[in-house]
């Protein structure tokens, strides 16, 4: 087939989407299939598709090196067509969760607030060492007890 640059295309026309990766820092590619309607059958590497895929749900996660376990989760969606769809529509709404407007949103939110309490937060720095230079010098001006 090819490289290509508009692989949600070919996901649309998929059944099933498998990877088999030992490490996966977050599986991009999981949920552009996802978003697609497509389950997807993957190894359950750290940090990644875990977080994504919600077992027998929207997808089937596998042991990594598991090569029987991968092969019974594909043939299992594959003569199951009512799992498939069902995964397919669970795979295509959990995937809405990852899409940018509302991540976007959650980072954004503590800047604006840290933006909107800057004055503040600078003042109360402010104060907070006015106050410190000022024991510092009470403490200077006290005798010092002998014993």
């Amino acid at each position: 087939m090819g490289a290509t640059s508009h692989i949600e295309a070919e996901f649309a026309q998929a059944s099933i989407v498998t990877s088999a990766s030992d490490a996966e820092s977050f599986g991009m590619t999981l949920v552009e299939a996802m978003r697609c309607g497509v389950p997807v059958v993957s190894t359950d590497c750290p940090l990644g598709p875990a977080e994504i895929i919600h077992d027998g749900i929207d997808g089937r996660l596998v042991p990594i090196g598991d090569a029987e376990a991968l092969a019974a989760a594909l043939l299992d969606l594959i003569d199951d067509e009512d799992a498939r769809r069902r995964m397919g529509d669970a795979a295509r709404a959990a995937s809405r969760r990852f899409d940018p407007t509302p991540i976007a949103a959650t980072y954004d939110a503590p800047f604006t607030q840290l933006t909107a309490t800057r004055r503040s937060r600078a003042w109360q720095r402010g104060s907070g060492r006015s106050r410190a230079r000022i024991g510092r010098s009470v403490r200077r001006l006290r005798p010092t007890p002998r014993h």
